[in-house]
């Protein structure tokens, strides 16, 4: 057994918070303000920004005018939502939430909008923000009616909001509601499962890991995630089995290899351990000299490496890696025991 070692974290899904999805307006437009708007949304941000400013000022003069003020309000909403898609899409969250505010001031009941700074608020940190606008986005939409809306990733996201503040009953129900819209939904099974994870549900969590790998074979994450469950349960076979797929996917993945290396220890197999901490630490190596002041995050792979050397009997080895250790890490306490039980200076 390798004692005392720390059990990786979950790797969450990928998840995109920004949809770019338009409110379609049923009112007939000029073919000129027709090509504006179809520029305007254009997936190149910067071209539809220009175009969707250029199509604000076009509806503001309708709607000064006094002509078809409906159809113009209507127009604008969609400008400014789909404006701040565009800024989203560039990392400018501030200039996008105020285009959303814009958007819902135009239409209050414009969900797409309100979901879109939902999207933005997540991507600053402030979920208590996004969840309010998630929620409101739902209650607008409780059937998902609109084309341009889809309900299940407003629950996926949400509960994507949910877990970043610590609440996983919260977000476990709405990744099951999300599922329970979309069956196909993948972030949702993964996401669900990591929050199952978190409440030491391994078996669940396997079920739902399972599941985004049926849907995606190739899914680096959920291999790791899995073999990471299956971990906990002391499934060390089958952690290995789905870390090598893992690293057979990834090659450069140093955390599946710390963690098979880890499982391999579990079962006395010390010499793939040392051979997969070994690979760690030379993938490591590159990232050390790019990146110093992350040199201690690095540390762990010479302070497992180093007990598969005490359980073999190499002392030697041992003691130069743990030293290794804290030459990155000073302050690995694990390590200065371990030479400390070794009777050697660190």
């Amino acid at each position: 057994m390798f004692p005392g070692h720390q059990i990786e974290v979950f790797r969450g899904a990928k998840v995109f918070c920004i949809l770019c999805g338009l409110v379609l307006i049923s009112i007939s437009t000029p073919a000129a303000s027709q090509t504006l708007r179809a520029t305007c949304g254009n997936p190149d941000p910067d071209v539809s920004i220009a175009a969707c400013t250029r199509k604000i000022q076009t509806d503001t003069a309708d709607l000064k005018s006094g002509s078809q003020i409906q159809a113009a309000a209507a127009h604008l909403a969609t400008d400014y939502d789909t404006r701040g898609v565009g800024y989203a899409n560039k990392g400018l969250y501030d200039e996008a939430i105020a285009d959303y505010n814009q958007a819902i001031s135009f239409s209050p009941k414009f969900s797409t909008a309100y979901f879109n700074r939902a999207g933005a608020y997540n991507n600053q940190g402030l979920h208590e923000q996004a969840i309010a606008d998630y929620t409101k986005a739902i209650s607008l939409e409780p059937e998902g009616g609109s084309p341009n809306f889809k309900l299940s990733e407003a629950y996926d996201y949400r509960g994507n909001a949910y877990q970043h503040k610590g609440l996983t009953d919260e977000a476990i129900a709405d990744f099951t509601m999300a599922i329970s819209l979309d069956p196909r939904l993948q972030d949702a099974y993964a996401n669900r499962g990591n929050n199952y994870a978190r409440k030491a549900l391994y078996d669940l969590a396997i079920a739902d890991f399972s599941k985004v790998i049926s849907f995606e074979p190739r899914s680096v994450a959920s291999y790791y995630n899995r073999a990471l469950a299956y971990e906990h349960k002391g499934l060390h076979d089958e952690a290995i089995a789905d870390l090598t797929r893992d690293i057979s996917l990834a090659p450069t993945d140093t955390g599946a290899y710390d963690m098979r290396g880890l499982a391999y220890g579990h079962k006395g197999l010390h010499d793939q351990a040392i051979a997969d901490f070994s690979k760690e630490i030379a993938l490591n190596a590159r990232d050390i000299s790019l990146y110093p002041a992350f040199a201690p995050k690095y540390a762990s792979a010479y302070s497992h490496r180093a007990d598969a050397y005490v359980r073999k009997g190499v002392t030697d080895a041992a003691v130069a890696d743990y030293r290794a250790a804290l030459k990155l890490d000073p302050e690995m306490q694990a390590a200065k025991d371990a030479l400390t039980r070794l009777s050697a200076a660190p």
